[in-house]
């Protein structure tokens, strides 16, 4: 928990939802904060337990939001506007109150956190909040956090959870039957309730949310016999581990603009969709090429596949293959940011990753160049035969009116983007070449001529080291980045396993990858009877291509969608402006206050209309929805009201320049 307020420790972390927190806003937060901290340490202090139960929990989602964002008011100290406010000393004193406060809390805490459970809390609701009271951080989002219960037979805990807010409980073993409490209560629509008999299995449930995933989870054993203290660590390690794979592939999903997809509308009724190829290769083979760093012991056997079995590789490999004269037939690159905005430093010098990758590479040769439906519009002009694209992770196709096939096996990189492909593709047999998942004998991450980023930062951010089984048998040292990779991999060769697909790891190095045949790449190419020829391969693509229909009809469908939602996003402006403009005249009537509460929730209303509208701002409605239950005075609510309408405004601009450019598209194509 943050309470040195003004220990500045840094620049403030960007995030996917960064907040435009100004000093206003930080105050505001800190104040609301400060006042109900003062209401909690007084009911903790008068006994009041159920009103100290209702304080914190307002408390709670405004901590979290402090924590995420890095929100400290030291950002502020130095700048002229702080200067000009003459806040410095009111500030410093709510500030070290809010500390003191917030001392107390963790003590009682600490404390009470030493009491371990016992089926008679089930007896009394007073007992079952108290026992949450200490267990939940004040730091946590209801919405967003997860919270485990173990061993649970009495649904009480459930209830009482739900009550307070709680969205998302997990349970593992017990004998409460989901299925029956689902049926029997009407919780609330938005409660995920799972049930769970193996913890090995909470990565691939938690990976299942749609929205943020939890950024803090809650162990709860509440059994008559309490779990070995081993298999608990065993259980808080598969959460953390679930935790940080959801964010890698949340991450890599959502960090581009949730706007990205709509500067695209164009190119995806344009461009031939990856889906059309499905089920096209059946009892082919293909070699997945990636960049690790025992890439290079396979440059030449490489060689021997070409023409005879279908080579894909991952951007950032391909250099590699062209500098040992081999053209793969299909590159790809699915990362929603655009190269020409991100740089890297290499002998002294900042390069972009746009010259590095495209501008330095030739690819009129290779026959197919993959994109996705979140990538920079840059990479449907890619200079090569053909563009495809794919829609990896996101489901998009529910939410276009053109029919788009969205790829589910998500794990965080490009590679496991191919693999999906090759999967759906229909290949027979599918190798993977120089996915390492670890660091190379001399430390290296990736093969020569990758130019990845290997800086200290980078590294750090890529989690803490560690050793796993490697390809050979023997220990090899890997990160949490690339062992959730490598999770992945598993699960989705767990899910595979009945399908008749055989599955190869060729990489002769890393990590051992359960499920995977392992042996040489020679041994895989020597082993397929049947190997494919050069021309079946390109009859294949050839047949494809010439089915490709007209798109005129797509086109149309997207013009209409296109011409709708921009008067979706004039209504929201003309709300937005009209609620703004109560509050900033200061008339805050019985009836002004109706009509704006009236303009606000038909923002809202109208936002839930578009899901790339209500993503993009799924972040500001729930601070909006915590900042209005922490502080009930006018003031508060309405600065709340202003924040949230404040950020809505400006994706609303963004949201409607991209349909106005797309639409001039759509019309002149």
């Amino acid at each position: 928990m943050e309470t040195g307020f003004f220990d500045h420790q840094g620049k403030k972390k960007k995030t996917i939802y960064d907040a435009d927190l100004n000093l206003d806003r930080t105050t505001r937060i800190y104040k609301t904060l400060n006042n109900l901290s003062n209401d909690s340490v007084h009911f903790l202090k008068s006994g009041e337990l159920k009103e100290f139960s209702f304080s914190a929990d307002r408390m709670r989602p405004l901590m979290a939001y402090i924590n995420d964002n890095k929100v400290l008011i030291s950002k502020h100290l130095n700048n002229d506007e702080f200067q000009a406010s003459n806040q410095e000393a009111a500030i410093r004193e709510f500030s070290a109150n809010l500390t003191e406060n917030l001392r107390t809390i963790n003590k009682v805490q600490e404390t009470m956190n030493e009491i371990e459970f016992s089926p008679v809390f089930f007896l009394s609701d007073p007992l079952i909040n108290a026992y949450l009271d200490n267990q939940i951080p004040l730091s946590w989002e209801f919405h967003h956090d997860l919270v485990l219960i173990i061993n649970l037979d009495n649904r009480k805990i459930i209830d009482t959870l739900i009550e307070r807010g709680q969205k998302r409980i997990f349970l593992l073993n017990g004998l409460i039957d989901v299925t029956e409490l689902a049926e029997n209560n009407s919780y609330p629509d938005d409660v995920v309730i799972h049930k769970l008999e193996d913890h090995e299995k909470i990565r691939e449930f938690i990976m299942v949310f749609k929205t943020q995933p939890p950024r803090r989870f809650l162990a709860l054993d509440c059994g008559s016999k309490k779990s070995d203290a081993e298999i608990m660590d065993d259980i808080k390690f598969s959460l953390e581990r679930g935790r940080e794979a959801a964010w890698i592939r949340f991450n890599t999903l959502n960090r581009g603009d949730a706007v990205k997809i709509l500067d695209n509308l164009n190119n995806i009724v344009k461009v031939q969709q990856t889906a059309e190829f499905h089920k096209k290769f059946e009892g082919h083979s293909a070699i997945i090429v990636c960049p690790g760093p025992s890439l290079a012991k396979n440059i030449d056997t490489l060689k021997e596949a070409k023409g005879k079995i279908l080579i894909i590789c991952v951007l950032h490999a391909f250099r590699a293959l062209k500098k040992a004269g081999i053209t793969p037939d299909i590159v790809i690159h699915t990362d929603p940011f655009s190269l020409k905005n991100l740089y890297f430093e290499r002998d002294g010098q900042e390069k972009s990753q746009w010259d590095e990758w495209i501008e330095s590479n030739d690819f009129s040769d290779v026959r197919y160049f993959i994109t996705s439906s979140m990538g920079s519009p840059s990479m449907f002009n890619i200079p090569t035969k053909k563009i495809l694209w794919m829609s990896p992770g996101q489901k998009v196709g529910a939410h276009l009116p053109i029919d788009v096939y969205d790829y589910n096996r998500v794990g965080g990189s490009v590679s496991h983007s191919a693999f999906d492909l090759m999967v759906e593709f229909g290949f027979k047999s599918i190798a993977l070449v120089g996915q390492d998942l670890a660091f190379g004998s001399t430390g290296e991450m990736y093969a020569d001529h990758a130019h990845l980023d290997m800086s200290e930062k980078r590294l750090k951010g890529m989690g803490e080291r560690f050793e796993v089984k490697g390809f050979y048998g023997d220990n090899v040292e890997t990160n949490n980045t690339f062992y959730f990779f490598g999770q992945s991999y598993e699960m989705f060769a767990r899910e595979l396993k009945e399908s008749g697909i055989n599955l190869f790891n060729c990489t002769e190095g890393g990590m051992y990858l359960e499920g995977f045949e392992h042996c040489s790449l020679k041994e895989f190419i020597s082993s397929k009877k049947k190997n494919s020829k050069e021309e079946e391969i390109s009859s294949i693509f050839s047949n494809v291509e010439n089915s490709h229909g007209n798109n005129g009809v797509e086109k149309k469908a997207m013009r209409q969608y296109v011409s709708k939602n921009m008067s979706l996003g004039n209504e929201i402006a003309s709300f937005i402006e009209g609620a703004m403009d109560i509050v900033n005249k200061k008339d805050f009537s019985e009836h002004k206050l109706a009509k704006f509460d009236k303009l606000q929730n038909k923002v809202i209303r109208k936002m839930k209309r578009n899901y790339f509208f209500e993503l993009g701002l799924q972040r500001e409605l729930y601070m909006l929805q915590s900042g209005l239950g922490a502080d009930k005075s006018l003031d508060g609510q309405l600065a709340f009201h202003m924040d949230f309408l404040s950020s809505a405004k400006k994706f609303n601009t963004k949201f409607r320049k991209a349909l106005k450019e797309q639409f001039r598209l759509l019309n002149d194509n």
